[in-house]
């Protein structure tokens, strides 16, 4: 216990006493001895068993359905087919453009980003770092230069780093400063790679995870929370299979004094065995078989038991699986969702013929993943567009002066946001006449709903208005064309 001086607040240290007490959790001091606590440093939590928790967590994705649906459906929202560039560079920043040459060379610059991706098969890496990120932790894109121009980005995944590795500015294989900023990370193969090039300081290598703890180095896999989970699912399912194959096997037992169903059995086996064989030897040949099975035996078609009576075979009813088999798995689905910010719905692709639960259940995925979509985009895709405007300008697809004097100026000229796939609609017509009657009622303002199909208003509203435009003068000219061709010929009049 102590006191903060020139206050009157009194500090009681856990376990202390002094006229003071302490709160532990515990409703009888040492009724919690044996729970084991976690250390609350986000990097020191898993400097024992990382590699164990990356192999686990691969494991689980690749044989535990409920989470690799969690992480399946985070990718296909968040990522889908790869995430789409819309420059808007910030005309404001650039003095050598007004608004409308800033749009002209928007669009020109994000189809050289469009090339640039398809050439390194960039869409496709999008979501194998995603994915890898969630499954294991994290993920690295190297990105190679020959001759000092950007040649291909390559995705690695996040195991490549040593993460046993933890000496002086060395944390779970990431190198950092004495702020636990990372600089750079120590590979398996024991090489060291700086996140930029010390000479040319262009971007060498990107780190990708989710970070959820301050000064967090590594990235925690998404089944991290369900591991336990998962086991004790696991056995639970090995549980109700046994039981199906005990069931399945027609367990039964018998009531008898006087007659001997074994005999029986065995009788049925040797003629039926006999019958297949054939010949002088068929017995012997019946009795070997019957060795090598030990008590089981097969019997054949018509077969039947001779009972007095009185006697019987009574057989098993397992009630495979149990009356709560189903209500066990949908807690469970519950608790993975729960843990994996996936909601039960999606985790099954399940969903309620309930329009209200239906939507409920989307929109509340749709904040988990577009969080997860945004630290993607600006830790990952972002660094990655700046280098594809440097390699652009030096091969003179397009002009931007002062990047690489200006650091300001890179980030204006690279603003823009990245697109992905929009969360649908449930019922478009509805949905559409709800945000119609929002703007018009002010409620809504048309750049927000805009917004929601992944569109970026001041870019989106002058595009549509060009296809407009075109489209009214298609129409136009098709209708002069149509009403040339049904005009009637001009008769002329020979006599005049």
């Amino acid at each position: 216990m102590f006191r903060i001086p020139g206050t009157g607040i009194i500090i009681f240290r856990n376990g202390g006493s002094r006229g003071g007490g302490s709160y532990d959790a515990e409703k009888i001091p040492g009724d919690l001895s044996t729970w084991n606590i976690l250390s609350s440093d986000s990097n020191e939590i898993l400097t024992n068993t990382y590699g164990t928790l990356v192999k686990r967590s691969a494991t689980l994705y690749h044989t535990y359905p409920l989470v690799r649906a969690a992480i399946n459906k985070q990718t296909e929202y968040a990522i889908g087919p790869g995430l789409i560039f819309r420059s808007q560079p910030d005309h404001y920043m650039i003095p050598s453009l007004d608004k409308n040459s800033a749009q002209d060379w928007g669009k020109q610059f994000q189809k050289i980003v469009h090339y640039y991706f398809q050439k390194f098969g960039f869409y496709e890496t999008q979501q194998v770092m995603f994915r890898g990120s969630l499954t294991i932790g994290d993920s690295l894109l190297y990105l190679n230069r020959e001759k000092g121009m950007l040649d291909d980005l390559i995705e690695f995944s996040g195991d490549q780093i040593a993460w046993e590795y933890n000496a002086d500015n060395y944390t779970l294989g990431v190198k950092h400063d004495g702020m636990l900023r990372p600089r750079g990370v120590r590979l398996i193969n024991g090489k060291d790679f700086s996140f930029r090039n010390q000479k040319t300081k262009d971007v060498q290598l990107i780190h990708y995870f989710q970070k959820e703890q301050p000064r967090q180095l590594r990235g925690y896999p998404l089944a991290y929370a369900v591991i336990n989970l998962a086991k004790n699912d696991d056995r639970h399912t090995d549980a109700a299979v046994q039981r199906a194959v005990m069931e399945s096997i027609l367990i039964g037992s018998y009531e008898t004094d006087s007659s001997n169903p074994r005999m029986q059995v065995e009788n049925m086996v040797g003629a039926n065995l006999k019958k297949q064989a054939g010949g002088a030897n068929a017995p012997t040949a019946g009795a070997g078989l019957l060795r090598r099975i030990g008590n089981a035996f097969g019997l054949g078609a018509g077969n039947m038991f001779t009972f007095k009576k009185g006697e019987k075979i009574n057989f098993t009813d397992l009630k495979t699986p149990n009356a709560f088999f189903q209500s066990f798995k949908d807690v469970m689905t519950e608790y993975v969702g729960a843990a994996t910010g996936t909601p039960p719905e999606v985790v099954k692709s399940k969903y309620s013929t309930s329009y209200t639960a239906h939507r409920g259940a989307l929109n509340d995925f749709r904040k988990s993943y577009m969080t997860k979509r945004s630290c993607f985009a600006r830790g990952t895709l972002q660094p990655v567009i700046k280098e594809i405007l440097k390699d652009a300008v030096l091969n003179g697809y397009i002009e931007a002066p002062g990047i690489f004097q200006n650091d300001m100026l890179l980030e204006s000229y690279t603003q823009g946001n990245f697109l992905g796939p929009i969360p649908g609609s449930i019922n478009p017509l509805q949905e559409v006449n709800a945000a119609k009657t929002a703007v018009e009622e002010a409620f809504r303002l048309r750049s927000d709903v805009s917004a929601e199909y992944g569109n970026e208003w001041d870019n989106f509203i002058q595009e549509w208005h060009d296809e407009q435009d075109s489209f009214r003068g298609d129409q136009a000219s098709e209708k002069i064309f149509e009403e040339e061709n049904n005009r009637e010929p001009e008769v002329v009049d020979e006599n005049n």
